[in-house]
């Protein structure tokens, strides 16, 4: 498969989740497809659906789903949706992780597990480790969150997609929120975020990008 086919398939599959999912996760779903699916026969997408149909909400629309992708396949090339990756603010978002990011996201999640009152603390962590077992990421970075999670490691983030991360940190917040309520989460977010830029003033850039 050429570059150009490979740009039109991908526009099809982003065209057609673009009416279920968020951006993160559209970006995440993408991602999956494009590493399990991009070179296989059509009818594999039903098992695709599957894969990025997890919570309940989404498995119930999984028919939906199902028939938008197989109507965009066959949509003339010029009614798809751009390819997102030649969107240049998706394309940052999609490109290498410096080590600042890593750095910033490790220390953010950090402080902010510090600010998580130690009766709920445990709960927290099984609630975003089953969290995060629904998501499709990249093996290392889900073995390196678990670890953290599961085993209280230090956190040592992989080279991974700032999208990835940023979506990390959303859904640790949704999580936080559930746990803590908005208001003790909003609060607890920015006490995080003001130590790591305490500590940390050279980060600034690459946290800012997380939030």
């Amino acid at each position: 498969m050429n570059a150009q086919e490979l740009s039109e398939k991908r526009r099809a599959i982003y065209t057609g989740l673009k009416p279920f999912l968020p951006r993160e996760d559209l970006l995440q779903a993408l991602s999956h497809w494009e590493a399990n699916y991009a070179d296989r026969p059509r009818f594999t997408l039903q098992r695709f659906v599957a894969d990025i149909c997890r919570d309940e909400v989404l498995r119930g629309r999984r028919s939906d789903i199902l028939l938008s992708l197989v109507q965009a396949m066959n949509m003339p090339v010029a009614s798809l949706l751009p390819d997102p990756l030649n969107d240049k603010q998706l394309a940052r978002a999609d490109g290498p992780l410096s080590a600042s990011t890593s750095a910033a996201f490790s220390a953010l999640m950090e402080a902010l597990m510090t600010r998580v009152p130690l009766q709920t603390r445990h709960s927290f962590r099984l609630d975003l480790l089953n969290s995060l077992s629904r998501r499709h990421l990249p093996p290392a970075l889900l073995g390196a969150m678990q670890s953290w999670l599961g085993n209280d490691q230090p956190l040592k983030v992989p080279a991974a997609q700032e999208a990835l991360l940023q979506s990390l940190v959303n859904r640790t917040y949704v999580v936080l929120c559930e746990r803590l309520g908005p208001v003790a989460a909003d609060k607890a977010l920015a006490e995080a975020v003001r130590s790591v830029q305490t500590a940390h003033p050279d980060m600034d850039k690459a946290l800012n990008g997380l939030l």
